[in-house]
């Protein structure tokens, strides 16, 4: 029995959660850089929709939910929004409100805030998500479409998922994808940026001052470069374009 099918089993017969899954299957991600044979991480990558088929009842069992109604929560300085999404799809935007508003259309949801930490699981459905720009985003996806706009500090880790992200700012930026699609859509950014893509590739049509500039790996500036932003795209591909081509869209 693979790698693969030993995860889903074990996924089914509820021994391992999902995100103990997508540990899992990073790890075994890891694997081709390593030089391991192709033939695993692509079959891991191709498992990952069976696995967001086969969680929804392992989560149901867990939470005693089904579908989460709308939520508001009130944000103050120095909250920070965790979201983890399986196999659904996600969209950010802001409003002008010192509130965080969920609005589940379909899957399993739960949202609580405990502290300073605002939690949203989003499981197998799509939700639409409202938020103060100053809120911080951490998100953890597997198989899922997270689409919309950002605040300027942001991170996200995906696995086998599709991105397209709106930045009218950038503070502090980080993305970590594994056989995903990522597209950011830049606003009047000053920033830094260290894009890598090993074994995918790398279409950047943002005018910007160049230290390294190869089909792999992009590093350079835009105008001074006072924030950060760093990609990671492991058998996947990233898009770096102006916000006007969104706009034409």
């Amino acid at each position: 029995m693979n790698e693969k099918i030993k995860i889903l089993k074990m996924v089914e017969e509820g021994k391992i959660t999902a995100d103990e899954a997508a540990k899992l299957l990073g790890a075994l991600g890891e694997g081709k850089k390593r030089g391991e044979s192709s033939k695993v991480v692509d079959s891991i990558m191709n498992g990952v929709s069976a696995i967001v088929k086969v969680i929804p009842e392992t989560i149901g069992g867990a939470f005693s939910f089904t579908i989460g109604e709308e939520k508001e929560i009130k944000v103050k300085k120095g909250d920070e929004l965790l979201l983890k999404s399986v196999g659904s799809s996600i969209n950010l935007s802001h409003h002008d409100k010192d509130e965080f508003i969920i609005k589940p259309n379909s899957g399993l949801v739960k949202t609580r805030k405990e502290n300073s930490t605002i939690t949203s699981k989003v499981v197998g459905g799509s939700a639409d998500i409202l938020y103060p720009s100053n809120l911080s985003i951490a998100i953890k996806d597997v198989g899922g479409t997270i689409d919309g706009i950002c605040s300027g500090k942001f991170s996200m880790k995906q696995m086998g998922g599709t991105a397209k992200l709106t930045f009218e700012e950038i503070i502090d930026v980080s993305i970590d994808s594994k056989g995903g699609t990522i597209t950011l859509f830049l606003g009047n950014c000053d920033v830094s940026f260290d894009i890598s893509a090993p074994d995918g590739s790398i279409n950047f049509e943002v005018p910007a001052e160049f230290e390294i500039e190869k089909e792999e790996k992009v590093k350079g500036k835009i105008k001074k470069g006072k924030g950060r932003l760093v990609v990671r795209a492991v058998s996947g591909e990233v898009s770096v374009l102006p916000i006007k081509r969104k706009e034409r869209k």
